[in-house]
């Protein structure tokens, strides 16, 4: 597997590049390129120009799910881009708040459609080009679960968001599959484990949602996912700097910090 994956936005940046609260990836792959989420504002625009990555040359853009830190870039990315297919989940442009703060970004469909996406809604899992599989939200077989206080506003109705929405990709080379993820709502377990269908899930990149649990919860977490003997982390975002510090100290894997403007490759 020849994979190419730079970070465009992250909470962290090497010297010489813009952060904000968000996450979103340029995956080159198979001689196609992929835009994985779109941060808040237009961080990863600039961090692309700098880099010299063209993004008008992508294939399409996936929107992991409806919080502003990833969705909320989507406007500047297409202003750059020009009309491209947007993969999004079920329920993404529902209004969600954490507890009462508005997580979604201010723009909603409408705005994002006058600016050229082409949005479809992924109903399930599958095959978006050779190797590369868009997977809808992760079967909850874990005790992993999205916090009580993200909830959701649907025709009127407020309800707790399970995050039916979140989408994540697996990239599968000869057996050995690549997990990209925004911010794993749905639990890093239940996706590592939803992945593991492709494959020997080798590596995981992206925000795992750990930055809040408990040191019982993270224990619970860690026991899970050594029992995939996974290769690589390359994580940041959500994930919380002491628990990446964790995970480096616990898991037998090559653990990496995400950076934005940083860049790292895979190989099978």
């Amino acid at each position: 597997m020849d994979m190419r994956i730079t970070v465009l936005c992250n909470d962290k940046a090497i010297e010489g590049f813009e952060c904000e609260h968000g996450v979103s990836f340029f995956v080159e792959m198979n001689g196609k390129n992929y835009l994985f989420d779109t941060g808040s504002t237009d961080v990863g625009v600039k961090n692309a120009r700098k880099l010299g990555l063209n993004l008008s040359r992508i294939e399409l853009i996936v929107i992991s799910h409806g919080h502003y830190d990833h969705l909320g870039g989507l406007g500047s990315a297409l202003r750059e881009t020009g009309a491209k297919r947007v993969l999004v989940g079920e329920g993404s442009f529902e209004r969600k708040f954490s507890e009462t703060t508005l997580t979604s970004p201010e723009d909603g469909r409408t705005e994002y459609e006058r600016l050229g996406a082409i949005i479809e809604t992924v109903w399930t899992s599958k095959e978006i080009a050779d190797g590369v599989y868009v997977m809808t939200a992760a079967p909850l077989v874990t005790e992993e679960r999205p916090g009580e206080k993200h909830v959701k506003i649907t025709e009127g109705i407020t309800d707790r968001d399970l995050f039916n929405d979140e989408l994540s990709l697996s990239v599968v080379e000869n057996g050995n599959v690549t997990v990209i993820t925004g911010c794993s709502h749905r639990g890093i377990g239940n996706i590592v484990k939803q992945a593991s269908g492709f494959g020997k899930v080798k590596n995981v990149v992206g925000g795992l949602h750990l930055l809040h649990k408990t040191e019982e919860e993270l224990e619970e977490i860690f026991e899970y996912l050594l029992g995939f003997d996974i290769d690589n982390f390359h994580i940041g975002h959500c994930t919380g700097d002491n628990v990446v510090k964790k995970i480096a100290e616990r898991f037998p894997a090559e653990v990496r910090e995400l950076m934005a403007g940083d860049s790292f490759e895979f190989h099978d």
